[in-house]
């Protein structure tokens, strides 16, 4: 089957494990099997014969267990064959134990194998992969998807074969005590069959879009979660409530409307079910009229014939389970399996401790929208450089292009002479501390938030560049500190306190070159003065990426570049830009007017 091949890298290598487990599922069956072996003689040797009548001979396998007993021992009797029933009990309930606790311990761990290697996919794609699957799939397949890739290991497999095992025996028991008997389950087995082509033909056709209803729901209650803070800003929950209201009654509805159909098929089958015991009572009772039939074997029959037609009903209920659990793997392992075309072009090399960035008429574009146009710039190590300009004229992007995080059409990018593509991603992600416009902070401590990249970093070290990003000043206002618990997301500090402490944790990086994108914007003027002024002294040597919409904090830098419509308009030295006397200077003179610094 094509789950068994796909997910063979994981669940193959506790194959022995789940063949043990198999045998295990066996001997449970041979024990529910040779129960009514036993319960028959009870009743044709015990009972019967305590209420006075004749004890009569049957076709029990256990016969030999009481074949030297006297026939008027029955407390003999009845204790030799409660003992055997005891002991056969004691080894069922021992055998599930042990499969089931073995099954699901080792298989948790491939689960978790699989999962990690999901979560390792999903953060290694470009962004032109990232585009095609929603939150909601992603939450999806980690979760959902990778347990029912499980289950089907642990559960489909083995208790179908469970279950085909036991008909299969159960069928000889009752041929033993008659011919006929065995043959009213097969045709039961032939209806079954015939219904179940239909059964599992709808099952296919809608687990596929169960999972996109599930999907949606999932990605509605996660945007409902996080933008939390912007709905109640602008007093909009009744939209979001509406929102989910409709996602949750799709998959309501889709999902009772399933079930119905699935119903219309749960009814045939125990219609097939009732019928056949009807028929086989009707046959026993005849038989039993021509003493071809014990009364102790028409309760081993009757045992037998409920527990076939259940086991073929598990069996159709296993199958329609596998319909899922193929939609779960066609998911998850074709995520797995998608080639990330962009990731495929870089290359193994290091970056260096020291390295020398240069840009060469680099264009980059997005659906057809120019995003950079003809952009070269020289960033050897140690230098500074400012990037100004307004919104949306490419400076996020072009700080991107530097890492690597998007892709360029035109040009060149290279590390120390070499094409930024020979080096790996890794590599390059490392050589970068990146502060973002969004910031992302964890639900963590500060210190833990701030000691992301190193989470050995001592207190001291993570103190040092909580200070130079003024992180110090309102966490020590907090009773426990840098210890302090936030929220998710950076739930309970403020924006510019969390923009703080993801420059303290671009700091804490020590990479070769920081790049800070516009990640002072929601700080005030003090505070934001403060913070550019310890920088200063901490970069001296140092490679200082910066995007800002402060033109005055970008003074002493050794090269600043004013962008328009993904263009370089301007560049130069600060005093070079003003005596250009163009867009950086005019907007450095209007902050001037309109901003008062904290005096030196």
């Amino acid at each position: 089957m094509s789950i068994l091949k796909r997910a063979f890298p994981y669940y193959g290598k506790i194959y022995g494990i789940l063949i043990l487990c198999i045998f295990l599922g066996l001997m449970q069956g041979v024990v529910a099997l040779i129960e009514p072996q036993i319960i028959t003689l009870i009743v044709d040797r015990v009972i019967n014969p305590a209420l006075g009548e004749k004890p009569e001979e049957n076709s029990s396998i256990f016969a030999f267990l009481i074949k030297d007993i006297p026939a008027d021992h029955l407390w003999e009797m009845m204790a030799v064959l409660v003992g055997v029933f005891l002991l056969f009990m004691f080894a069922y309930f021992v055998a599930f134990y042990i499969r089931w606790n073995i099954a699901h311990y080792f298989s948790i761990k491939r689960d978790n194998e699989m999962r990690l290697n999901v979560l390792k996919k999903i953060n290694s794609f470009g962004l032109p992969l990232l585009k095609e699957y929603s939150a909601g799939d992603l939450i999806t397949i980690v979760n959902s998807d990778s347990e029912n890739i499980r289950n089907f290991h642990v559960a489909t497999i083995p208790f179908t074969i469970d279950a085909l095992f036991y008909i299969f025996v159960a069928s000889y028991m009752l041929f033993r005590i008659n011919v006929v008997l065995m043959l009213i389950p097969f045709s039961a087995l032939v209806i079954n069959v015939l219904i179940t082509k239909g059964f599992l033909k709808l099952c296919g056709e809608k687990y596929g879009k169960l999972w996109g209803k599930n999907s949606e729901l999932n990605t509605e209650t996660q945007e409902s979660i996080y933008g939390i803070r912007t709905i109640k800003s602008y007093a909009r929950e009744d939209i979001r409530r509406e929102g989910f209201n409709k996602r949750s009654e799709d998959l309501r509805d889709f999902s009772t409307t399933f079930g119905i159909q699935r119903f219309r098929y749960f009814l045939a089958f125990d219609t097939v079910e009732q019928f056949v015991m009807l028929i086989s009572m009707a046959v026993c009772i005849y038989l039993a009229t021509k003493f071809q039939m014990t009364s102790g074997e028409y309760t081993g029959f009757l045992v037998y014939m409920v527990s076939i037609c259940g086991n073929f009903i598990d069996i159709i209920f296993f199958q329609a389970d596998a319909q899922n659990q193929k939609v779960s793997a066609d998911r998850l392992f074709g995520l797995l399996d998608r080639k990330d075309e962009i990731g495929a072009l870089y290359g193994e090399k290091v970056v260096s401790a020291a390295p020398h960035v240069k840009l060469s008429h680099v264009s980059a574009k997005a659906d057809e929208n120019e995003l950079l146009d003809d952009i070269s710039l020289d960033i050897p190590y140690g230098k500074k450089i400012g990037i100004m300009g307004r919104t949306g004229s490419g400076k996020s992007v072009l700080l991107r292009v530097i890492q690597a995080f998007e892709e360029f059409y035109e040009g060149t990018v290279t590390i120390d002479g070499e094409d930024i593509k020979s080096y790996s991603r890794n590599e390059i992600a490392r050589a970068y501390g990146y502060a973002m416009q969004n910031v992302f902070l964890f639900s963590n401590s500060i210190e833990a938030n701030i000691a992301y990249y190193n989470p050995d970093a001592g207190e001291e070290e993570i103190r040092a560049c909580g200070e130079i990003a003024q992180v110090s000043e309102f966490a020590d206002a907090f009773p426990q500190g840098y210890q302090t618990v936030i929220g998710e997301k950076g739930f309970g500090l403020s924006g510019g306190q969390k923009q703080r402490v993801a420059i303290a944790r671009a700091l804490l990086k020590n990479a070769p070159i920081t790049v800070l994108d516009d990640c002072t914007s929601a700080l005030d003027i003090e505070t934001e003065s403060k913070i550019f002024k310890s920088l200063d002294k901490h970069f001296q040597g140092k490679t200082l990426i910066m995007a800002t919409h402060r033109a005055m904090a970008l003074k002493t830098f050794d090269e600043i570049i004013f962008m328009e419509h993904g263009k370089i308009i301007e560049r130069g030295t600060f005093d070079e830009l003003m005596a250009l006397n163009g867009r950086y200077a005019d907007i450095y003179r209007q902050q001037m007017d309109k901003e008062v610094f904290v005096s030196e």
